[in-house]
């Protein structure tokens, strides 16, 4: 199965966020054990140096680039998924990166802002209930 792992579970990670910390960290843990295949999108990279600065390009070094696909939506995907009612721009750009990527979930603490999407959004911890 090919996920796409939001922005925001990665961030959950990277600053031991509680509680959502360990729901989090086992998606990642199984990714980094190649039991799941997972990509992050390009734009969360870019994200994650603007809120955190240098540390958390030394972080995709070590751990996203190791562990995940780096993926994004092309032209006519950007172009597509801004039209499918997702009202927040990163969240419609994470959606086009899971299109592209041909994701079969999204998984997202942000579940409710995916209502749109043709790609499922799914919580960490239910992630983890239904298929581990």
């Amino acid at each position: 199965m090919r996920v796409l792992v939001d922005a925001n579970v990665i961030f959950d990670v990277y600053e031991r966020r509680q509680p959502h910390y360990a729901a989090s960290l086992q998606v990642c843990r199984l990714v980094q054990r190649r039991t799941l295949v997972a990509a992050v999108a390009s734009h969360s990279v870019a994200n994650g140096f603007y809120v955190y600065g240098r540390p958390f390009v030394e972080f995709v070094k070590q751990r996203l680039t190791e562990d995940f696909e780096i993926c994004c939506a092309d032209a006519h995907g950007t172009r597509s998924c801004l039209v499918l009612g997702v009202r927040d721009l990163e969240d419609a750009l994470q959606v086009g990166a899971a299109m592209a990527w041909r994701a079969a979930f999204i998984i997202t603490r942000n579940e409710r802002d995916f209502k749109a999407s043709p790609v499922p959004a799914i919580s960490p911890a239910v992630f983890m209930k239904r298929f581990h």
